[in-house]
């Protein structure tokens, strides 16, 4: 169960560089639109004095702003799907570890510091054991 739930995270962090990588590329097809625009001189369109594009490239850039709108909107989801994932893997593991009595953390580094403190103890003790073996042996 572990398994399948890590695969979906992973596809779920792999779509979401996927997108990320989409949404790079149409911001520099667009940037690249406008420097090209901008570096150019106007081509005669017939379009009104104010606009310099052929309908064409003015159809174009708004399907690139489209888009990046929609890749946005897209990677947004899968962070939230991803955050809402995690969150439930977590408290679905938490539920089941508990019910199947595995030690948490804490448990085990509380575990760990009584058997320091009793391995302290039982030092103590042999050394003072081998004390009073010694004055018996006198």
């Amino acid at each position: 169960m572990a398994d399948i739930l890590d695969k979906a995270i992973l596809i779920g962090m792999g779509l979401e560089k996927k997108a990320r990588e989409m949404l790079d590329e149409l911001q520099r097809a667009g940037k690249q639109g406008t420097d090209e625009r901008s570096g150019g001189k106007p081509e005669a369109t017939g379009a009104p004095s104010g606009e310099s594009l052929p309908p064409r490239q003015a159809v174009e850039n708004k399907l690139v702003e489209d888009g990046v709108v929609a890749l946005k909107e897209f990677l947004a989801f899968v962070k939230a799907g991803k955050e809402k994932l995690e969150k439930e893997v977590s408290s679905s593991s938490g539920k089941v570890f508990e019910k199947l009595n595995v030690a948490s953390q804490d448990d085990i580094d509380i575990v760990k510091e009584m058997a320091r403190i009793a391995r302290e103890k039982v030092d103590k003790l042999e050394k003072r054991v081998e004390e009073l073996e010694a004055r018996l042996a006198k």
